[in-house]
């Protein structure tokens, strides 16, 4: 059993089920455990900052919420904006317009706004991908299709570009020219064929450690669950990193403990061996 003061977990791939299932009961009883053994939790995604909120507001616990890879985070779930970061305005557009040059899809993200690429997308395609909570009542992302608004939006300040394709070669060119051309971004992966792109720097465990900092909780008192590239972070900052069972090989990687895939619950396997110390199989430390 580790001292554990604050757990922050990643969503797609580590709290939530695959294909849009929700949040299975076993992860939300653990996270009421952690809750009423007063541990602070934190859900840190690359989701837009209203869907992340809804979602702890549906489980009735307190949550911090660091959206968009950790770039923008709000004092409490539906609250408001308390820190934000956004990728240089003359990059942002010279990276814009070299994806015009590529057949892919993209998402341009601010603070509560949202941009969908001019290819089309229908509203189920929307919600498995941006997440459904973001057209519930209350939620206040603008959302505009076909790209309208870009060019205003990268001027005011834009914290991530998300870019997926069905077809990996163009996505890959994409990216070498990417790292090779704008050193002042971050490139990272959620899934198979996506590219996440933030300011450099301005990534989960950066906003990780702010929270912390702010909550007077040393890293080592820190835990964070998550699966995937962009989750490495955050993995690393922590004094406590635990991969998912399906996490990728760099995030397993990045980690101190692994746990059961997100379709087992993993989320809850680990709150419940690392930070409570019950025991639990399919919790190992890694070496």
């Amino acid at each position: 059993m580790e001292k554990i003061s604050l757990i922050a977990m990643d969503m797609d791939g580590t709290l939530l089920l695959d294909g849009g299932k929700g949040i299975p009961q076993e992860n939300v009883d653990a996270l009421r455990a952690a809750h009423a053994a007063g541990i602070r939790l934190a859900l840190c995604s690359g989701r837009i900052a209203d869907d992340m909120g809804f979602y702890a507001l549906d489980m009735g616990i307190p949550m911090h919420i660091l959206a968009l890879n950790g770039t923008c985070t709000l004092d409490r779930p539906l609250g408001n904006i308390i820190r934000s970061n956004y990728i240089d305005a003359a990059a942002a557009k010279g990276i814009f317009d070299l994806l015009q040059e590529y057949p892919l899809e993209y998402g341009l993200f601010g603070d509560h706004e949202l941009i969908i690429s001019p290819n089309g997308m229908t509203e189920k395609e929307l919600l498995i991908i941006f997440g459904g909570n973001i057209l519930r009542q209350g939620a206040r992302t603008c959302i505009r299709y076909g790209g309208e608004g870009a060019d205003e939006l990268l001027r005011r300040g834009l914290n991530k570009f998300m870019i997926f394709a069905n077809d990996a070669a163009p996505l890959l060119d994409f990216q070498r020219r990417l790292e090779k051309e704008y050193p002042q971004v971050d490139v990272s992966s959620s899934w198979v064929n996506n590219l996440e792109i933030n300011a450099r720097g301005a990534n989960k465990g950066m906003a990780l450690t702010a929270l912390a900092n702010e909550l007077g909780i040393p890293m080592a008192e820190v835990m964070a669950i998550g699966d995937n590239d962009n989750d490495i972070p955050m993995l690393r900052a922590a004094g406590v990193g635990v991969a998912m069972g399906n996490a990728s090989a760099n995030a397993m990687a990045a980690a101190d403990y692994t746990t059961l895939p997100n379709h087992q619950c993993g989320v809850a396997a680990a709150i419940r061996s690392i930070a409570l110390g019950e025991s639990i199989s399919g919790v190992r430390r890694l070496s």
